[in-house]
């Protein structure tokens, strides 16, 4: 039976990430636990076997003579495997594509979109990832992701859509309560909503804060208090603003349509494009899947 012949799963799996890269920290990194994590797993898949799997050669990882065996067999069996219930599920989910994007863009860009979309294409089945972890953005289950950064993501087809502008906004009954800002250095006394710099390295993405946006207008920051409120959602952030809490950097991408309707207002008339662009990622291996070019389309024309 195989149950007695193969180890846990979960051991094959970490065994497969470790050797591959070489590195306990980047499996950890991989496969979401920690390295102790990992250390456990392959331990325990080492009683398991019986043997060494690693070696441990000038402070860096080698595999064993078992561990290359081990390696090639569950690289080439985990990799069919995979690659049967890929087929399975595209054969399954047909009339369905997966859309990812952050929090922010799938809520304030995307969404009113979709719904659009919808309406002309209501056979067809939207799956929409909202994550603001980058590695989520683009893993292998994603037709279609909305992101930020250059043109050049390897196994997607890009697409341009926009550069990132960034401007503070408030709600009008902040104003109702607060002198307006006409200059960017009178922002300096007012109350700065922040976002978590943990957010953006989830992203990947350099920030574009408080401290980055005043001083790219020559303004020091020194002054620049730590008070107000700080968030780890954009979401959250710019409901916050909607609630008259204070001031935040609005990214035109995201807060434009309510500036129109004016439930924000921007404020000064300095806006900085900080030179990034806005792209939408198609898998090179889907972009020929009919309702994925349908989406795809629709997303492009709608500028």
């Amino acid at each position: 039976m195989l149950r007695k012949k193969l180890p846990g799963i979960n051991g094959l799996v970490t065994f497969e990430a470790a050797a591959r890269h070489l590195s306990f920290t980047q499996a950890a990194d991989e496969l979401c636990v920690s390295q102790a994590a990992v250390s456990r797993q392959i331990k325990r898949l080492e009683d398991q076997l019986g043997c060494q799997l690693f070696l441990r050669v000038r402070r860096h990882l080698e595999l064993s003579k078992e561990g290359e065996r081990l390696f090639q067999a569950v690289t080439m069996g985990l990799g069919h495997i995979g690659s049967v219930c890929d087929d399975i599920r595209r054969t399954l989910t047909f009339g369905q594509v997966t859309i990812a994007a952050t929090h922010a863009f799938s809520s304030f860009w995307l969404m009113p979109r979709i719904r659009a979309f919808q309406q002309q294409y209501p056979h067809l089945k939207v799956h929409v990832i909202a994550t603001d972890n980058a590695q989520e953005q683009r893993s292998e289950k994603v037709d279609l992701a909305l992101t930020c950064g250059n043109s050049q993501l390897q196994g997607n087809e890009t697409h341009y859509l926009f550069s990132e502008r960034a401007y503070p906004v408030c709600s009008p009954s902040y104003l109702d309560k607060h002198t307006r800002p006409k200059h960017p250095e009178h922002l300096l006394a007012h109350r700065l909503l922040h976002m978590d710099e943990q957010l953006w390295e989830n992203i990947g993405w350099d920030a574009i804060d408080w401290p980055a946006w005043l001083q790219h207008f020559g303004i020091d920051t020194v002054d620049l208090k730590p008070s107000g409120l700080t968030f780890n959602n954009y979401l959250m952030l710019i409901q916050a603003v909607l609630e008259g809490e204070g001031i935040a950097l609005g990214f035109e991408h995201s807060i434009g349509d309510l500036v129109a309707k004016g439930k924000l207002i921007a404020l000064t008339d300095k806006q900085w494009d900080t030179g990034r662009g806005y792209y939408l990622a198609i898998k090179s291996n889907r972009a020929d899947n009919p309702d994925v070019q349908a989406l795809s389309q629709w997303l492009l024309n709608s500028f």
